[in-house]
């Protein structure tokens, strides 16, 4: 008897062979620009490495259980927008500047949407912005990490509601309504630090710095 996780491996695979005419479509109106060519030869090879791309490098399933809120993605593309205004004229003006005294950081940005997809959204969406760029991503627990241009003019904290604003407007545009509701419940609630892969290295580098110093410094007596 076939068990339900043979059932689902089955259909993955099976999955992997179908014919998606989205995926072929797009893979030919690329494949047709990087050619500068619209000849029917290009625009097959171009849909075949499509499908054989989906066939060798298969995504996994994913599970979206929101819906498209036409209202919502208005408001995002507004949102969107004025970001990308208020940011480009911030990298105009230091641009221009005589003087120009950056100071960049890193800052560490937690989400309260606990799905691939929303947090995939959401860095993409926050990288679009000039002078932010995403430099990881860590999903246990969600977080990401911004390289952040002119903290002199905003704290982490600003960052933060920065993100927490984008969030927000990603979900009221493609979230379900539990969704929706979580995200505010979690935002609600203080945020808690939780230990990471990142600080699980850094507490060993650390460690191991200190070992050193301390060798040198006994070396140093001897």
């Amino acid at each position: 008897m076939i068990s339900r996780r043979q059932r689902v491996a089955a259909r993955y695979t099976a999955s992997r062979f179908r014919i998606r005419p989205t995926v072929l479509t797009l893979s030919a109106a690329l494949w047709a620009l990087l050619w500068t060519s619209l000849s029917p030869f290009i625009l097959l090879s171009g849909a075949l490495l499509g499908w054989m791309i989906g066939v060798l490098f298969p995504l996994p399933p994913m599970h979206w259980g929101g819906r498209p809120r036409p209202v919502g993605i208005v408001l995002l593309m507004v949102g969107l927008l004025t970001d990308l205004v208020v940011s480009s004229a911030r990298m105009v003006r230091y641009a221009f500047a005589r003087k120009v005294d950056l100071h960049p950081g890193i800052v560490r940005v937690e989400l309260d949407s606990d799905d691939d997809l929303y947090q995939v959204g959401v860095a993409a969406l926050v990288s679009l912005v000039p002078g932010t760029v995403v430099v990881e991503i860590v999903r246990h627990p969600r977080r990401i990490y911004l390289h952040v241009v002119g903290m002199d003019r905003q704290s982490p904290e600003d960052v933060q509601r920065m993100v927490d604003a984008v969030e927000r407007r990603l979900l009221r545009a493609f979230g379900s309504k539990q969704q929706v509701a979580s995200f505010e419940d979690s935002l609600a609630r203080p945020r808690q630090h939780v230990a990471t892969d990142w600080d699980a290295e850094a507490m060993e580098a650390l460690a191991g710095d200190h070992g050193r110093h301390a060798d040198s410094v006994e070396g140093d007596r001897r």
